[in-house]
């Protein structure tokens, strides 16, 4: 009995002492002392003011006016890669730091002297990786990009590079080069995870002479259209504002209402961060993914979460009051345009009144959600503004018109507006032509695939992506659309539009196309082209309606001579292809830059009766926009460098609802003129 006593007594003092120190040490760091302290005094729970975004009440109950969606700025990456196949302009001397990666990387790429290459690159065959830095025909560049907020794996984007050892990278090959967030870094710098790839051919600027970079256009510097591939992608999470597990589910659920899960997608849209329950993340966060939908317009399913009612019982009584304050507010037209598209199909009735609109700002916004919710209606005030309207709502308007769903009418409206003057307006309508023409063979492609399974149930069906890659490869001019395009030697796509006055429009951004307007434009046959220091020349025969062609190849100083008919369409196969043993039909066998570069000369000599613009070049200007709000994602190599990764990285400090943003309509031209002597001349 005194045993226990005495252990009672004994484990008393320990509660006591333990209780004295809790004591302490909670008045030293304010934090409460445990329960079992008889001596204790409960202390009460501090209240935390809840956050409260200062946004316009239209748009309370928004997800962006309760959670800041974290990643979703342009992330810029970069390597150092090698280019291959140049014509002798490359193996300059190079920073002893960068040779050392690059080895470095070679080496772990298993390229060594035993490497086989393909005939293209023989002549590098038996070659140590030192000396491979060493070859005229190589170069070692810097790649850089920006990758759109949210791209889903697979994502394809244009890539920048510059030759670090090279005067020029004309004819050159971007062998696969990993892409990390930030700047590129040499051996021994910090680096961070690995999240894409590039590799491709080199497009330089075409509307340089080679060999004359003392104009200004530098041939050091190119980009590899569509050359970047997202590997890893960037992992987007929605932070509540306050935490509450109920509300988190709530977001969670309307996002997956709006955006259903699909075949093909891994998972739903929105989960909880650690896995599919919403309480099992940190603090109610919840992890975001662009579904498959939406893999090629990111920014579009960004934009209509943050503008998605998280409350989804009342939907009608939302668009009611979207539309009552376009019509009061349209400063705040843009936000509320992504509301009512957020909706969905239940908030085009409410649009109807505002397509005719008094005021165009309203109006717009209106008819830009009906058409993006494939509302017929819509159709006809937006081709009213196609034919009537100026500057900006015209192009939009013609750009909204391709994704409605209206029947023929459309189509023979954008034919009629591929004959305008104005190229702006012409290039719009051809871009929305195509882009219905390859729903047209979507369409098809969906349709054979489902007659393929239905007589041979072992079939294993194509994924919805390959199909949509395979619609936008090549299609007849049968349809009404009338636009017929082709793939030329794997190296670019080839658009007839048969349509309106000659004119030459050449793309710089995504896929290299060159689009051909007119009925069968040729060369004339009067013209005298010499370019490239003489190595290229064409001189046209009137007398018997053709054109000869002289070329020299700078790689191996080969002469071909050949003589054609003048139509403009067989000039660029020809300046293209490359014979074969399979196909030897004659050919330059030149590149996507080079084509474009010849045919900008025989426009400079006035050797074609038709206008030539093209794409204004964004690519640069998008790197540096990136650069200027970077966000790096947390993906160090080793926790060691946690730490220094955030001195990097921009804090998010969300006060207000950010605000959605469209993009820049398409195309922006730059007209190009010839000289003006030669002009003058006639």
């Amino acid at each position: 009995m005194r045993e226990h006593t005495n252990l009672r007594t004994g484990m008393t003092r320990v509660i006591s002492a333990a209780c004295r120190l809790s004591l302490v040490a909670g008045a030293a760091i304010g934090v409460t002392v445990w329960a079992g302290c008889e001596s204790s005094r409960p202390v009460r729970p501090r209240m935390v003011a809840p956050i409260v975004r200062d946004v316009p009440s239209v748009l309370r109950g928004t997800i962006g006016a309760e959670a800041e969606i974290i990643g979703t700025r342009p992330i810029v990456v970069s390597g150092y890669g090698l280019v291959v196949g140049l014509n002798g302009t490359g193996g300059g001397i190079l920073n002893e730091r960068v040779a050392a990666t690059m080895e470095r990387e070679m080496v772990k790429n298993g390229i060594s002297k035993a490497t086989d290459y393909p005939q293209q690159w023989a002549r590098l065959q038996g070659k140590t990786p030192r000396q491979l830095l060493r070859d005229p025909d190589v170069a070692v560049v810097i790649v850089q990009a920006a990758i759109a907020p949210g791209s889903p794996d697979g994502s394809r984007f244009d890539v920048y590079v510059r030759a670090l050892n090279a005067t020029s990278l004309e004819g050159g090959m971007l062998w696969t080069t990993d892409l990390t967030i930030g700047d590129a870094t040499p051996l021994g710098g910090f680096k961070t995870r690995n999240i894409a790839i590039a590799n491709g051919p080199v497009f330089l600027n075409p509307f340089a002479e080679p060999g004359k970079e003392a104009s200004g256009i530098s041939r050091t510097i190119g980009r590899v259209l569509e050359g970047g591939i997202v590997t890893q992608p960037l992992q987007m999470i929605i932070q509540m504002d306050n935490v509450s597990f109920d509300r988190a589910r709530a977001i969670a659920g309307a996002i997956n209402t709006r955006f259903p899960e699909s075949p093909g997608d891994d998972g739903p849209a929105a989960r909880g961060k650690t896995g599919g329950n919403i309480t099992s993340g940190e603090g109610g966060r919840i992890a975001l993914a662009v579904p498959g939908a939406w893999r090629n317009k990111p920014s579009d399913f960004l934009n209509l979460v943050r503008t998605l009612q998280i409350d989804q019982l009342y939907p009608e009584e939302y668009a009611r009051r979207y539309v009552d304050s376009l019509q009061k507010e349209p400063s705040l037209a843009n936000e509320l345009s992504w509301c009512l598209e957020a909706i969905g199909p239940k908030a085009i009735p409410f649009l109807w009144d505002l397509y005719e609109a008094d005021e165009i700002v309203p109006r717009m916004a209106a008819l830009r959600a009906g058409a993006r919710l494939d509302d017929a209606r819509a159709a006809e005030p937006l081709s009213a503004l196609a034919r009537n309207a100026t500057g900006i709502v015209r192009t939009e308007s013609i750009e909204l018109l391709a994704l409605i769903d209206a029947g023929p009418t459309i189509d023979m409206t954008l034919r009629e507006l591929t004959m305008e003057d104005e190229l702006t307006v012409r290039a719009s309508a051809y871009e929305a032509l195509a882009r219905r023409a390859e729903e047209v063979q979507l369409n098809r492609l969906l349709f054979r695939q489902r007659e393929r399974i239905s007589t041979d149930p072992r079939a294993i069906p194509l994924p919805p992506s390959h199909l949509e890659e395979l619609a936008r490869l090549e299609f007849s001019g049968g349809t009404v659309q009338g636009i017929s395009r082709e793939v030329v030697e794997g190296k670019f796509i080839l658009d007839i539009v048969p349509y309106g006055k000659p004119m030459v429009y050449i793309t710089q951004q995504g896929r290299p196309r060159i689009v051909i307007f007119g009925d069968n434009p040729t060369l004339r046959s009067s013209m005298l082209v010499s370019t490239w220091s003489d190595r290229l020349m064409i001189d046209g025969d009137s007398a018997n309606n053709r054109v000869r062609i002289y070329y020299r190849d700078v790689r191996d100083e080969h002469v071909t001579t050949h003589t054609m008919k003048p139509g403009l369409v067989d000039f660029i196969r020809f300046l293209a292809h490359e014979p074969t043993p399979s196909d030897p039909h004659p050919g330059l066998g030149l590149s996507y830059s080079e084509v474009v570069g010849a045919l900008y000369a025989v426009h400079q000599a006035k050797g074609m009766d038709a206008a030539f613009t093209t794409e204004r070049d964004k690519l640069l200007a998008q790197i540096l926009e990136a650069q200027a709000g970077t966000e790096l994602a947390e993906r160090p190599e080793g926790e060691a460098d946690r730490q220094r990764l955030q001195e990097f990285k921009q804090p998010d400090k969300p006060i207000n609802l950010p605000e959605p943003t469209r993009a820049p309509f398409k195309p922006k031209l730059e007209p190009i003129a010839p000289p003006p002597e030669q002009a003058a001349g006639g």
